[in-house]
């Protein structure tokens, strides 16, 4: 999660689109407001 944070939502904005590879296409601002539900479930 500290790489991904500081590597991706660190370095590109809200607008930034990405493709997971499961799930829908999102962008950085939507999957952002995620990050500590992730770190909750030890992702």
């Amino acid at each position: 999660m500290n790489d991904l944070e500081e590597r991706v939502f660190g370095q590109f904005p809200d607008e930034t689109w990405v493709y997971p590879g499961h799930g829908d296409d999102t962008t950085l601002g939507v999957e952002r407001r995620h990050l500590g539900e992730w770190r909750q479930r030890g992702w």
